[in-house]
């Protein structure tokens, strides 16, 4: 298709011929056509403007949605390593937890079986103090048997003989 500026349709020139068309409606008529071919290449021009432009915006809204989609792609995996990562240290934290608590109930059954040790060490030694005291209690029960015999005797022996006994007994030891 050849393409009209409108220029072209009002520089245009015909041939007369007698009984042709009138020439002044055939010019005010491709005047009236420059005009309306003038409008719509104004228009195309600003249309191919638009698209240009339209196009140029597309491109850049592709770029941002292809930019957008990488950034929601490397969220993605960011996310789903930091998931991975929370769940790691979480198991590890139990791990650790159920380390410490078998840790913690093996010195509590320790400290419980050295307890038991004590403690039947303190019976042991409680029994033996009781054996111990049980045997100074007749030690004394047979001094105070012996003093209870001594003073039987000194009631039937007269004073001046034990006092003599005593003198003699302390002049052996001295000597």
């Amino acid at each position: 298709m050849v393409e009209l500026s409108a220029l072209d349709i009002l520089g245009k020139q015909f041939s007369r011929r007698l009984r042709g068309y009138a020439p002044m409606e055939v010019h005010e008529f491709l005047s009236q056509i420059a005009t309306a071919v003038e409008g719509l290449t104004r228009d195309r021009g600003e249309f191919r403007q638009r698209v240009h432009r339209l196009e140029q915006e597309l491109a850049d809204y592709r770029e941002r949605e292809s930019a957008l989609h990488e950034a929601l792609v490397a969220a993605q995996r960011t996310a789903e390593s930091t998931v991975a990562a929370a769940r790691s240290e979480s198991q590890k934290v139990i791990d650790d937890g159920h380390a410490l608590a078998e840790r913690l109930v093996e010195e509590a059954n320790q400290r419980a079986q050295n307890i038991e040790v004590l403690l039947s060490e303190l019976r042991s030694r409680r029994r033996e103090a009781r054996s111990e005291l049980m045997r100074i209690v007749e030690v004394l029960e047979g001094f105070v048997r012996d003093d209870q015999k001594r003073e039987q005797e000194e009631r039937a022996t007269p004073q001046l003989a034990v006092l003599q006994r005593r003198t003699a007994n302390s002049s052996e030891s001295s000597g």
